[in-house]
C-alpha cells in the first residue's frame, strides 16, 4: 500500500490559457440559459497538518459529477451535483494499529454532494461585482485489503469523510463572445477524516485521522465559454497557498441548456 502523488498543476495552466484564448472568439450577446445540466470534472489538492502531528501531508481528491444549475431571477444562480470522488493521501500512516499500516496509491472512494451558489451583488456596466458560495460533502465507502504473510488471516477496511466550504468576492468582465471570464479570492474550510480498521483473527482495532477544520485562502480565475445558445464550457483554476506548499484547485465541464 504505497503513495503514489498525484496533482493537476498542468491543468490550471491550461485552464488558465483557454480563458485568454476564448476571450477573443467573436459572437452574439449570450441570452440567459434557466436551466443546465452537465458533466463536471474537479480536482482539489491541499497540504494539510493533522492532527496530533507536526509534519505537513498533501490531501487530493478528484471528483467526477452530474451537475443541475437553476437561474433564480435577478442575478441569482443555483448549482447542485452528485457523484463519485476519488481521495488520494500522501504516506497517511497508522501507527496504532496491531499491524502499522501506511495508505500508498490505495484510492478511497467516496459518494460526493455538493451545493454553490451565485450572485451578482452590482452591475456597473462592462465590470460585474458578485459573490459565490459552495459546500460539498463526500460520504466515504469501504475499502479492505488483505493482511498477507501472516499464520493467521486478517484483514483492514478503511474509509475517509470530508467536507468543504467556500465563500468568495468575485469580479467579472464582460467580453465578446458570450464570454464572462472573472477572479475571485476565496475562502475555504476543510475538514476530513480517514478510519482504518484492522482485524486479525481475534485481534480487532480501529484508529482515525483527523482534520477539525483547515481554513485557507485561495485565488482564482474562471468563466463560462458560451460555445452555443445550449452549449456551454465552464472552467475554472486556482492555487491555494500553503506554508508547506501550495495547493490546487480545477474544474472544468461541459453543460448543456434546456
Amino acid at each position: 500500500m504505497k503513495m503514489r502523488r498525484g496533482g493537476l498543476r498542468r491543468l490550471a495552466a491550461s485552464g488558465i490559457g483557454f480563458f485568454l484564448a476564448a476571450a477573443w472568439s467573436p459572437g452574439a450577446e449570450p441570452t440567459p440559459l434557466p436551466f443546465t445540466a452537465g458533466v463536471m470534472f474537479d480536482h482539489m489538492s491541499r497540504t494539510v497538518v493533522w492532527e496530533g502531528e507536526t509534519e505537513t501531508s498533501r490531501v487530493a481528491v478528484n471528483c467526477v459529477s452530474l451537475r443541475a444549475g437553476f437561474d433564480l431571477g435577478r442575478g441569482v444562480t443555483l448549482g447542485l451535483s452528485a457523484g463519485l470522488a476519488l481521495s488520494d493521501f500522501d504516506a497517511l500512516a497508522f501507527l496504532d494499529l496491531p499491524i502499522s499500516l501506511e495508505l500508498g496509491s490505495s484510492v478511497l472512494k467516496g459518494v460526493a454532494l455538493a451545493a454553490e451558489i451565485e450572485a451578482v451583488l452590482l452591475d456597473l456596466g462592462d465590470f460585474e461585482i458578485g459573490a459565490a458560495g459552495r459546500v460539498v460533502s463526500s460520504f466515504g465507502l469501504a475499502r479492505t485489503w488483505t493482511l498477507e504473510d501472516f499464520a493467521v488471516p486478517g484483514r483492514a477496511e478503511g474509509r475517509t469523510n470530508w467536507m468543504e466550504a467556500s465563500a468568495a468576492p468575485r469580479l467579472a468582465y464582460h467580453l465578446s463572445g458570450g464570454f464572462v471570464p472573472y477572479l475571485e479570492v476565496a475562502a475555504r474550510w476543510f475538514r476530513v477524516d480517514v478510519r482504518m480498521k484492522e482485524t486479525l483473527e481475534d485481534l480487532q482495532d480501529a484508529e482515525k485521522k483527523r482534520i477539525k477544520g483547515d481554513f485557507s485562502l485561495s485565488a482564482s480565475l474562471g468563466g463560462d465559454i458560451r460555445l452555443s445558445d445550449r452549449l456551454v464550457v465552464r472552467a475554472k483554476a486556482g492555487i491555494v497557498p500553503h506554508a508547506g506548499g501550495a495547493g490546487v484547485s480545477a474544474s472544468l465541464g461541459l453543460l448543456f441548456a434546456f
